[in-house]
């Protein structure tokens, strides 16, 4: 009795971790494909010896028969009846290798399937996870800032607390770029909710920058802006928008003060036309260069934490660009700038060709996602 209560106990178990746990069910299931598999190539096997078997004694038989004809010579019945086989071989072995590979693909596309079930199903929980935390942190925050802000605007306000309040806003302002952009992040991945059509990728630009002025202004920048005139482009007109904002915004919190950025929107190659972002900036090191499209990834010393930016930016902006089968391009050295530039489907509208006319620069280090040819 014993006995038999730990088997049925192990049967239970078995059960319910095969129900709750998708990754053990997934090895079970794998296990159990493979095993199926092996007995197809075992049945496949079989198949193809009973046939060859078959075949050589039919050839072996009609070889006798011939052999006991009075006409017949039996050095040249043996050697007929050996050609026969050697051919017979030959086309079993083709058709047993095309059935054992088409087999082999078959089940290889479903292991695959299996293996990446868990992951594909826990990626899609974690961004809807994201996505309801960021939807659920806005209202409290948006609260606390409320309520910080109606205090600084007391008159009987030290300087000391209204210097710790300010910073409690920018704080707050600060996290709430961090919930926009995994906003952004989560939404990005559902294609199927953006709506494409043509976008004036100028003015979006020029309104971004509009947006920027005072950030600018702060920091005495130069910004300059050079359109074509054929610059439209098949997008998102939201998503367009937010990709703009990262890029240009990244060069303004980047750039030194007094800096120069240099905007410029124009056709490069058929079909495409280039947003193109230079700044005067310090520069991205290339051992943070290859790291930059990572999420909340900082370089050093440039992107470390000083109260701006959320080290999702390009990361986003990647995502965004993906969808749009478009390509980003970031170009950088310690001391020289950066440059980056996305490159995006021509509206429908059409766009000229212009060659892209700057070279690269010595000792400059570029990293390329390019989602053009998918």
């Amino acid at each position: 009795m014993g006995y038999w209560k730990r088997s049925v106990g192990l049967v239970i178990g078995f059960g319910y971790k095969y129900r709750s746990d998708p990754f053990f069910r997934t090895e079970v299931n794998i296990v159990l494909l493979q095993a199926i598999f092996a007995l197809f190539l075992l049945a496949v096997v079989g198949v193809v010896a009973s046939q060859l078997y078959h075949d050589a004694s039919a050839a072996v038989s009609a070889g006798i028969v011939e052999a006991l004809s009075p006409n017949s010579s039996p050095a040249s019945v043996g050697e007929s009846i050996i050609s026969e086989i050697m051919s017979m071989r030959v086309r079993t072995m083709w058709i047993a290798a095309g059935v054992i590979v088409l087999i082999t693909a078959g089940f290889t596309y479903v292991v695959a399937r299996l293996a990446l079930a868990p992951v594909r199903n826990a990626l899609e929980s974690q961004k809807r996870f994201i996505g309801n935390i960021a939807h659920e942190l806005r209202t409290p925050l948006s609260i606390i800032k409320t309520n910080t802000e109606v205090k600084l605007l007391a008159s009987d306000v030290g300087d000391e607390v209204r210097a710790q309040h300010q910073g409690t806003i920018e704080e707050l302002d600060r996290i709430s770029d961090i919930i926009n952009n995994l906003l952004s992040l989560s939404a990005s991945i559902r294609p199927e909710r953006l709506e494409f059509r043509d976008v004036d990728l100028g003015e979006v630009v020029r309104g971004v920058i509009h947006k920027m002025k005072d950030l600018a202004e702060q920091k005495r920048l130069e910004i300059e802006i050079r359109t074509s005139e054929r610059r439209n482009v098949w997008a998102n007109g939201v998503a367009l928008e937010q990709i703009v904002m990262n890029v240009i915004k990244n060069s303004i919190l980047y750039t030194s003060r007094g800096g120069r950025i240099l905007v410029i929107v124009e056709p490069v190659y058929p079909d495409f036309v280039e947003l193109r972002v230079q700044d005067s900036g310090s520069g991205i090191a290339r051992k943070d260069l290859f790291h930059i499209f990572e999420p909340f990834y900082r370089a050093d010393p440039s992107r470390k934490r000083n109260g701006s930016g959320s080290g999702l930016g390009l990361t986003i902006v990647s995502e965004l660009v993906k969808l749009h089968n478009g390509k980003i391009t970031v170009r950088s050295a310690e001391g020289q700038g950066t440059t980056v530039g996305v490159l995006l489907p021509a509206g429908k509208s059409g766009v000229g060709v212009v060659e892209p006319t700057e070279g690269l620069r010595d000792n400059v280090s570029e990293i390329t996602a390019d989602f053009s040819h998918r």
